[in-house]
C-alpha cells in the first residue's frame, strides 16, 4: 500500500506538470481543455487523499513512538490546511473568474501546486517510512 501512495504522488506530479504546461501556452479561450485537466487533477487528488487517509487512520490505531505520533499529527494538520486552501481556490476560481483573470489564475495554480509538491516531498521523507518502518512503541 505504501507503494500505492508513492505512485499516487507520481501521478499527481505528472498531472500538475501537464496542467502547468498547458497553462503556459493557453489562454482563456482554452477554458474547456483547462476545465478537463482541472477535473482530472481533482479526481486524482481526492482518490489519493482517500487512500492516504485510510493508511494514516490505520497507523493512528497503533501504539506509536512519540516521534511517529508527532509526524502523524503534523501531517493531519498540514493536510487539513492544504485541503482547505485547495477548496478555497476552487470556490474562488470559477470559470467566469478564470476568464476574467487568466494570468491571476495561472499564478494561483502554480502557487498551489508548489505547496502540494512541498507537501508530497515531506510525506515521502517523514510519513511514508512510518508505514513500513519501526514506528511502533515497544511493548
Amino acid at each position: 500500500m505504501h507503494m500505492e501512495l508513492t505512485q499516487g504522488h507520481n501521478d499527481l506530479r505528472v498531472a500538475m506538470r501537464d496542467f502547468a504546461y498547458i497553462m503556459q501556452a493557453a489562454n482563456a479561450d482554452d477554458l474547456p481543455e483547462v476545465a478537463r485537466r482541472r477535473i482530472r487533477f481533482s479526481q486524482l487528488f481526492r482518490e489519493h487523499m482517500g487512500q492516504e487517509d485510510a493508511m494514516v487512520t490505520a497507523l493512528r490505531r497503533r501504539s506509536l513512538t512519540p516521534q511517529a505520533d508527532s509526524i502523524v499529527r503534523d501531517h493531519g494538520r498540514a493536510v487539513v490546511a492544504l485541503f482547505l486552501r485547495y477548496s478555497d481556490h476552487i470556490k474562488y476560481w470559477t470559470p467566469a473568474q478564470i476568464g476574467q483573470d487568466w494570468p491571476g489564475y495561472r499564478d494561483a495554480v502554480l502557487v498551489l501546486q508548489n505547496a502540494l509538491y512541498d507537501r508530497m516531498e515531506w510525506e515521502e521523507q517523514h510519513l511514508h517510512p512510518l508505514f513500513t518502518g519501526p514506528s511502533l512503541r515497544a511493548a
